[in-house]
C-alpha cells in the first residue's frame, strides 16, 4: 500500500504466533542475552512469574511482521519504534497483533506513518504496544513532486 492508502484510525488484523521454547533460546543465543528471566527453569520458579519468559525485544520481534504486508514493496525506510512491555509472554502464549494508524506526515520524498501495534496474549491480556514509524512511496502521481 502506498502512503495515501492509509487513513487516520484504520485498523487492520496482524500476525499470530505460539511462542515456543525454541524462540526463546534460539534469540537469546544469537543476541546473547542469557538472562535467567529467558534461559533458567529453576531460577524463575522462584519468582513471581513462576516460570521463564520471552525477551521483550523477542515479543517486539514477532509482532512487527504484523506491518509487513500492509506496506510490500512500498516502504521506503524504517524509521523509529518505541516499545512498552506490559506483562510477560510466556512459553506457550499465543500473541496476536493489531495495528491501527495514528498519525501522517507528507514529507517531500515520501510519507511518513505512524503505526500503533497492540499485541494481546490468548487470555485477552495486552502484553505490549509500540508505535513503529515508516517512509512509505507516494502511489503514482501521489504526494508531493518537487521541493
Amino acid at each position: 500500500m502506498f502512503y495515501e492508502d492509509f487513513e487516520v484510525g484504520q485498523r487492520f488484523a496482524g500476525t499470530s504466533i505460539t511462542v515456543t521454547e525454541s524462540h526463546i533460546v534460539q534469540f537469546g543465543t544469537l543476541t546473547g542475552d542469557l538472562h535467567p528471566f529467558h534461559m533458567n527453569d529453576v531460577y524463575m520458579k522462584a519468582t513471581p512469574f513462576g516460570q521463564r519468559i520471552a525477551h521483550g525485544m523477542l515479543t517486539a520481534s514477532l509482532a512487527l511482521p504484523s506491518i509487513v504486508p500492509l506496506m510490500g514493496k512500498d516502504a521506503a525506510s524504517h524509521l523509529a519504534d518505541h516499545f512498552t512491555f506490559r506483562n510477560p509472554v510466556l512459553i506457550g502464549d499465543t500473541i496476536t497483533t493489531e495495528c491501527q494508524i495514528t498519525e501522517k506526515e507528507p514529507k517531500r520524498k515520501w510519507g511518513v506513518v505512524h503505526f500503533r501495534l497492540l499485541t494481546n496474549n490468548q487470555r485477552g491480556e495486552l502484553v505490549m504496544e509500540a508505535e513503529s514509524v515508516m517512509a512509505l512511496k507516494y502511489g503514482p502521481g501521489g504526494g508531493p513532486t518537487t521541493g
